[in-house]
């Protein structure tokens, strides 16, 4: 009966074990997955990860070669990319279904910044394309936008006459007001601090490529106190990063 009972143990372990590497490798590859469907759901262009490994004792998440494509026909590859970034997460605050993300330091950041004669920068228009992609998702957040694009989808409506009238239809007086949230609620996260070690800037023009870089670069707070749902935070991540090319 000993030996049954000190096989049984070990067995035990042996399966506890093997699904802890399972699960721990299935949060991995889940971990990788969000970021390049995030990425390429927001700026339409492919958005790779060669690898995405989360310490569950240190509470921190590495993300290793990440990068997003730039558009076709373009001199460079990819418009961004990160050879190494860091996330440290505290404990999730489940009594507000918030997640704080204290830090998130990357190693270097290249930018490629491409201006074509009589176009917009790559950047400029990768900008755009997420922006109005949060918008549409988001509208709440971007009420400008979003009465623009709901005015554009809707010529011959004057707006706000109509959305009184037809108060389930009325994005842009709900966009621009206030309301209550129905609905299950959701889990949402927020990053205090963004830390740039190196930032390369590459900027293209007529052919002509040039240099520059920055050092020890930092990005304030994203999603505030009351945090973002984390759909959206991929979008607006991606948003402050690729707006570094604009200062």
């Amino acid at each position: 009966m000993n030996k049954l009972a000190v096989l049984a143990f070990s067995l035990l372990i042996f399966f506890s074990t093997m699904l802890w590497y399972l699960a721990n490798g299935s949060l991995n590859e889940y971990l990788k997955s969000q970021v390049e469907l995030q990425g390429h759901y927001y700026s339409g262009q492919t958005t790779s990860v060669k690898l995405a490994n989360y310490a569950t004792n240190a509470g921190i998440a590495t993300f290793q070669q990440l990068s997003l494509n730039n558009f076709e026909n373009t001199q460079t590859p990819h418009a961004l990319e990160i050879d190494e970034a860091q996330v440290k997460v505290s404990m999730p605050q489940s009594r507000h279904l918030l997640t704080i993300i204290d830090n998130i330091t990357i190693n270097k950041l290249t930018l490629n910044v491409v201006q074509n004669k009589g176009e917009k920068t790559n950047i400029t228009q990768l900008i755009q394309q997420i922006t109005l992609q949060l918008a549409n998702d988001y509208p709440e957040f971007y009420p400008t936008i979003s009465a623009k694009l709901y005015a554009k989808k809707n010529p011959e409506l004057n707006a706000q006459s109509y959305a009184k009238s037809h108060p389930q239809a009325g994005p842009i007086i709900e966009h621009t007001t206030p309301k209550k949230k129905r609905g299950k609620p959701q889990q949402k996260i927020a990053i205090l601090t963004i830390n740039i070690k190196t930032l390369e800037l590459n900027t293209t023009q007529n052919d002509v490529t040039t240099s520059t870089k920055k050092y020890d670069v930092n990005i304030s707070s994203i999603g505030n106190k009351e945090g973002l749902v984390i759909n959206q935070l991929g979008g607006e991540l991606l948003l402050h990063l690729l707006n570094l090319a604009k200062q």
